[in-house]
């Protein structure tokens, strides 16, 4: 490979990353500023998203009507932080991992939730998707708790 070729692929590389980081910074946007309508454009035609143990969506119908849904809660509050985004990109596809700190809130109570998300992205039709998103939640607890608690999952339904 030439000089040139090499150059073209390292800048080829960088912008594939730069894009793919765009789309994680879009899917929070989304969720951050309520438009939750918009979160579907996000994903693949056959993606599946996990949430931890809150919510499973397999393909675009299931992915919108589930996102779409949150901005139909009442008394409903979300706002996501994301960091530590890294990324590694193969051609037209990708993998990702970031650490998600957020905000919940249901009713007046309000809750910290930490995790991580790990992700597959596919180019289609010159534009970066998710293939698939799954959410780990290391912890969903009430502010007044706190994350060292006995229970770690607070929004986890009980059986």
């Amino acid at each position: 490979m030439t000089d040139l070729a090499c150059l073209e692929a390292r800048i080829r590389r960088l912008e594939d990353i730069e894009a793919i980081r765009v789309l994680r910074n879009a899917y929070h946007a989304c969720l951050n500023d309520g438009r939750y309508d918009e979160t579907a454009a996000l994903f693949t035609d056959d993606a599946k998203v996990v949430l931890g143990y809150l919510a499973t969506y397999e393909g675009h119908a299931a992915i919108d009507k589930g996102f779409r849904g949150m901005g139909e809660r009442d008394r409903f509050f979300i706002k996501q932080f994301i960091h530590s985004h890294d990324v590694t990109v193969d051609g037209d596809t990708g993998t990702g991992v970031s650490y998600l700190d957020a905000r919940y809130g249901r009713y007046g109570l309000s809750y910290m939730v930490a995790g991580r998300y790990d992700d597959i992205y596919e180019r289609r039709d010159g534009k970066w998707l998710f293939k698939s998103m799954i959410a780990d939640l290391y912890y969903t607890v009430p502010l007044g708790v706190g994350w060292m608690g006995d229970e770690r999952h607070y929004l986890r339904p009980k059986a």
